[in-house]
């Protein structure tokens, strides 16, 4: 009697311990379903891509599966933005997405030129990893010209099915007046036809061949390749290097497919500074003699030297110009109140005869 005393206590605490058990568990399943049913919301409200579309060697249209976030899509954030787009083959975007005009979160992404053939891979931001086949397809370009005597630009145009990304992102459209537009997911218009895409040309280059065996790489200048209406971006010699006279060049590119591709270099009279303007200590305005026409200022730099002795650099602010009147910010220094400034511009892309200003 006494044993099976013993006996039933033992059993009833294993019961009770096994109960506890089993009860415990539950709770454990509990939490578990609940950390995963949190961990796939906030999957789903991350930014990942759903679709790699290849437009070009240097162009992406990715589509997210919503619009990305204001500041990864902000250009003084490009350095961040970059860290976001894992490529293999050492690939990387060269500026930041665009969102298509009249897209929910399908976007123009300009990148490294591709290699033909080549499996690409991209992740963003750590998502899953989609994959694209890379191609060699070049954008047709019509024309090159020269425009001054270190400085040429390659044309396109619409009736070509070629348009520059600036008139058909979002990011542009107000500013782009008639020539704004929509595509759609395959790049036609609304009447049907297909059209490629220039995108950034932000640290794109092509290379310049003379009759005389010298060649060179040119580099894009920014904010030109839909200035004044035109497609027509700028690209520039080396420092100190010139188109020489009478010498025909030859332009080739891994990104464009010329037309004609070659002109024959003549002497072009420098720019022609009239007058100076202080704006504030560090900002001042240059009036040319007469509207050159075209985005001619970017990337032009000048020296002020001033009375007592003292000197500074200036560089044209990008895409200031209005008319013959271009905005320069003094980039090392400030200018001092009262002084007197000659201007000289620097590597002779204009001439100033004892152009000054005083500072305020």
């Amino acid at each position: 009697m006494n044993f099976k005393k013993r006996i039933v206590p033992a059993v009833l605490a294993v019961s009770v311990l096994s109960f506890g058990i089993a009860t415990y568990n539950p709770t454990l399943n509990v939490e578990a379903a609940s950390n995963h049913v949190v961990a796939q919301e906030k999957k789903q409200q991350e930014e990942r891509i759903t679709n790699i579309n290849v437009l070009n060697t240097m162009t992406l249209q990715v589509t997210f599966n919503k619009p990305l976030a204001a500041e990864d899509v902000d250009p003084n954030n490009l350095k961040n933005i970059k860290k976001q787009f894992k490529f293999n083959h050492g690939m990387s975007i060269v500026n930041v997405p665009r969102l298509k005009t009249g897209a929910k979160s399908t976007y123009i992404v300009p990148v490294t030129i591709q290699e033909d053939d080549t499996k690409y891979r991209l992740s963003y931001n750590g998502q899953r990893v989609k994959s694209f086949e890379g191609t060699d397809e070049k954008i047709e370009i019509r024309n090159t010209k020269q425009v001054t005597n270190d400085t040429f630009e390659l044309e396109s145009f619409l009736e070509d099915g070629v348009t520059d990304y600036a008139n058909i992102i979002e990011a542009y459209r107000a500013g782009r007046g008639d020539l704004a537009f929509g595509l759609n997911n395959r790049n036609r218009d609304e009447n049907g036809k297909r059209f490629d895409i220039i995108s950034s040309l932000r640290d794109r280059v092509v290379t310049i061949t003379g009759s005389n065996g010298e060649q060179f790489v040119a580099n894009y200048v920014p904010f030109t390749q839909a200035a004044d209406g035109r497609q027509a971006p700028k690209f520039r010699l080396p420092i100190g290097q010139t188109l020489k006279q009478g010498l025909t060049y030859k332009v080739t590119s891994k990104w464009a497919d010329l037309g004609n591709r070659k002109f024959t270099a003549q002497y072009i009279a420098p720019l022609t500074l009239q007058s100076a303007e202080a704006i504030d200590n560090k900002t001042f305005q240059i009036i040319l003699d007469k509207d050159p026409g075209m985005e001619l200022f970017a990337g032009r730099t000048v020296q002020l030297q001033g009375e007592d002795g003292s000197m500074v650099q200036a560089q044209y602010r990008f895409s200031s110009r209005k008319g013959a009147v271009g905005i320069f910010d003094v980039t090392n220094n400030t200018l001092k109140p009262g002084v007197k400034y000659l201007i000289v511009p620097m590597n002779n892309w204009a001439t100033a005869d004892h152009v000054s200003l005083i500072a305020k």
